[in-house]
């Protein structure tokens, strides 16, 4: 019986340690809502230039990002992946789409490019993971290049004053002060 209890024992301990038991918390990120086919890919509500992987799925499935910025790329599970762009969704071959392309490599943790100051507005560029494919639960994100990606405008705004329209002036009219 004490051999029964050890192997369970054992069971256990290889499943929690491969992810398969228990939960993981990071602070501030939250969970990552599973994706079913045929959903509609969600811009990053945050506003914040990252894309996180975890479960073998990235988020968001479409990122929002100005000219010139960095994206953060965060790699939660424990084995590599990468975000590669792609010329084309779902060509799984590193590629350049309107002239812009990143690749993180493969990596663990986190790893970060910038988007060229020069992308232009409206591109998309997709990205997927080099190391699997299409086997990842979301196997295609994108980036989208925006003027100003969740901005919101602050501030008091201000009426310009414009001068007050003349009017026309009235002139006494004059009194005949003497004979005719």
């Amino acid at each position: 019986m004490r051999s029964m209890t050890t192997r369970w024992g054992a069971l256990l301990a290889a499943v929690v340690a491969c992810g398969g038991g228990g939960s993981s918390s990071d602070s501030g990120s939250g969970t990552t809502p599973a994706m079913t086919p045929g959903t509609t890919p969600t811009v990053n509500p945050t506003a914040q230039n990252e894309i996180t992987i975890q479960g073998m799925a990235f988020s968001p499935l479409k990122l929002e990002v100005a000219p010139g910025a960095t994206v953060t790329v965060r790699n939660l599970d424990g084995i590599p992946h990468s975000v590669t762009s792609e010329s084309t969704a779902g060509a799984f071959r590193p590629g350049a789409a309107s002239g812009v392309s990143f690749d993180t490599g493969q990596f663990t943790g986190q790893r970060t490019f910038t988007i060229p100051a020069n992308a232009p507005l409206g591109a998309t560029i997709p990205y997927y993971c080099s190391v699997h494919l299409g086997t990842m639960a979301t196997p295609n994100g994108e980036i989208v290049v925006t003027a100003t990606p969740g901005s919101t405008t602050t501030g008091t705004p201000t009426t310009p004053t414009t001068p007050a329209t003349p009017s026309t002036p009235t002139m006494p009219t004059p009194t005949p002060s003497g004979p005719y």
